[in-house]
């Protein structure tokens, strides 16, 4: 009885699920079932990644930058075994490298405007990093060796701004065993050595090698424009003339009659200017040497040679303060008429020059042209300067 009950039990299940199967069947409605949607591939997820560190960088919010950044090249090489050729991945990656460094150089300029000099030199040292680790791509090796010097060069403007100027030296010598004839981290190399370091031994030392070295002209002028800042000018004067064995030119005549003419060296001034003026320059330059050789005689004592090359000076060009040199010393030559002349070339560009019109006043007087005399006299009578003297003059005059 038992058993049979389970039958019917058994049966009457079975035909249950046959009901709801063929109810189901019969059912207008289609069940749809919901596919889940595929993950992001490393590829999409650096590319975003990429987008988002470009968006913290235009913010200036460096520090997210740069964890987007390394985000991105992460991804962009977990996606490298399955990418194809188009996705440029190997361009994309030194991309991010070079957005990471670039990042951390910007992060260390603001540092370094704050004074935050330790923290500055390590984002520094970050990009530097990158730059020497990484094989170019898409970028030149000549680029790349910019960016690293360019680095090294800002990471000695911070460790001076800190005072931590031996370390200075050390990040200039690295530049100058990449470019040994760099001029300019020469001497800023000798600025930190001899001003900050107080110590021109090796200054002048390193100044000294790099000539040597070099056996160029550029460099031994710089080293004896060095010893003249200095006032040594006799170690000046031994490393111009290596320079002017190297290169004689008009140039080098020009810096020669400058530091001579500085060091009160007058002769040998007038020497190298001479052989400026043997090279045939330009007007204006040729006008500056002759007043220079002028004045040089004029500290020699030779006020005849002196007067010659003012002469020729204001011939080319008509400086009122050489024309009112020359009026000067032919009024004690008692030459009235080269008196006249200068004085008046320097009345025709300033027509108040008291001190012309005076000299030419009494030049006028001593050659009996009163009416002429009266004339410019007048004119300065109430002069603070002359004004007592001039008064005497005309009282004296004939009418």
């Amino acid at each position: 009885m038992e058993d049979l009950m389970l039958k019917q039990r058994y049966l009457a299940l079975v035909a249950l699920l046959v009901l709801i199967a063929i109810s189901a069947c019969s059912s207008n409605k289609q069940v749809m079932i919901e596919e889940p949607e595929p993950e992001p591939q490393p590829l999409e997820l650096a590319l975003l990644a990429a987008a988002e560190g470009a968006d913290y960088y235009e913010d200036q919010m460096y520090d997210a930058a740069i964890l987007a950044f390394t985000n991105a090249k992460k991804l962009f090489e977990d996606a490298a075994p399955t990418a194809s050729e188009a996705d440029s991945i190997a361009l994309n990656i030194e991309s991010m490298k070079l957005n990471i460094a670039k990042s951390h150089a910007d992060l260390a300029y603001e540092n370094m405007e704050l004074t935050l000099y330790n923290e500055a030199l390590q984002h520094y040292q970050s990009a530097l990093a990158i730059y020497q680790s990484h094989q170019p791509v898409r970028i030149t090796r000549e680029e790349l060796d910019r960016d690293i010097l360019g680095t090294i060069n800002n990471m000695a403007i911070v460790t001076q701004q800190a005072g931590m100027y031996e370390k200075t030296v050390e990040y200039y010598d690295e530049i100058l065993k990449a470019e040994p004839d760099n001029e300019r981290i020469l001497n800023l190399k000798f600025n930190v050595l001899s001003n900050n370091l107080q110590d021109d031994e090796r200054a002048f030392e390193a100044l000294s090698d790099y000539a040597n070295v070099a056996n160029s002209a550029p460099a031994y002028v710089m080293l004896a424009e060095r010893y003249t800042e200095k006032r040594n000018f006799a170690a000046a004067e031994a490393a111009y003339m290596k320079a002017l064995a190297l290169r004689e030119d008009a140039d080098m005549y020009a810096r020669l009659g400058n530091f001579f003419r500085a060091s009160s060296q007058w002769g040998k001034a007038n020497t190298y200017l001479e052989k400026l003026v043997a090279t045939n320059p330009d007007e204006q330059t040729l006008a500056l040497v002759y007043k220079q050789i002028g004045q040089n005689f004029m500290q020699l004592g030779n006020s005849t040679k002196m007067a010659e090359f003012l002469e020729k000076s204001v011939a080319i060009d008509r400086d009122p303060n050489t024309a009112l040199s020359l009026a000067s010393h032919y009024n004690g030559s008692k030459n009235w008429a080269k008196v006249i002349t200068y004085s008046t070339m320097v009345l025709n560009s300033d027509v108040n020059n008291a001190a012309a019109r005076m000299l030419r006043g009494v030049a006028y007087l001593q050659q009996k042209n009163y009416p002429s005399a009266r004339a410019d006299l007048e004119r300065i009578q109430n002069d603070s300067t002359y004004g007592a003297q001039v008064q005497g003059i005309l009282k004296s005059l004939p009418k």
